[in-house]
């Protein structure tokens, strides 16, 4: 059986071509709208998602990843960012903003520790350089209401060294990537429902920040 990683998620879709409405609920499906891409496994467990387009010697999390993930039981989005060679220091909180290009910044209500779940290492990947940051709470909802109207999905967090670090994400073909994970699991179009407990909190928490 598949099961839905985000280490499949980095290996899996680099060819992902536009796919139909399934007609084989035993086939493995995947699609790319613009900027984004989408998978869904034989148990119908689907993810959106899209790779940092940021890249410069000012920013490490070149190799960020941004993750909308559902249950095919309609049970809500599982929201995430996998950063790639940066550790999120989550007493400082994550501040997110949507941008409309040539219109608008849309400032979401910050995340803080107690709606930020942390999983790093060999815990989620096998990748000591890895660390999956999930989003929960009414901030998560806030930011799914704003997604589909946006150009640009911008975080700017702290460090464990307290430097100050930022990733952005492209929101070109969001919405068509998330009618199509509506469409394959059946469920109706649009939905903000945010899960508001991360995969894998039953293991022991991740240290943060410790040498």
């Amino acid at each position: 059986m598949f099961r839905l990683s985000i280490q499949a998620l980095f290996t899996c879709f680099c060819a992902a071509v536009v796919a139909p409405a399934p007609t084989n609920a035993q086939d493995n499906l995947s699609a790319s709208f613009e900027d984004w891409h989408t998978f869904c496994d034989k148990g119908r467990i689907c993810a959106a998602y899209t790779y940092s387009g940021w890249k410069s010697a000012q920013n490490p999390s070149s190799g960020d990843v941004f993750s909308l993930r559902r249950q095919p039981t309609g049970g809500g989005w599982s929201m995430s960012i996998t950063f790639d060679k940066v550790e999120p220091k989550l007493a400082l909180g994550v501040e997110v903003s949507v941008i409309r290009m040539g219109h608008d910044q849309i400032m979401i209500p910050p995340f803080y520790e107690d709606t930020l779940v942390l999983h790093g290492g060999r815990v989620i990947t096998g990748n000591a350089d890895k660390h999956e940051l999930y989003l929960l709470g009414a901030s998560a909802e806030n930011l799914m209401q704003q997604l589909r109207m946006g150009d640009i999905l911008d975080f700017e967090f702290g460090g464990c060294d307290d430097e100050f670090l930022y990733t952005g994400f492209s929101l070109a073909g969001i919405t068509a990537a998330l009618a199509w994970v509506d469409k394959v699991q059946g469920q109706p179009q649009g939905s903000i429902k945010v899960v508001h407990t991360a995969r894998g909190t039953e293991e022991v928490p991740f240290p943060n920040c410790v040498e």
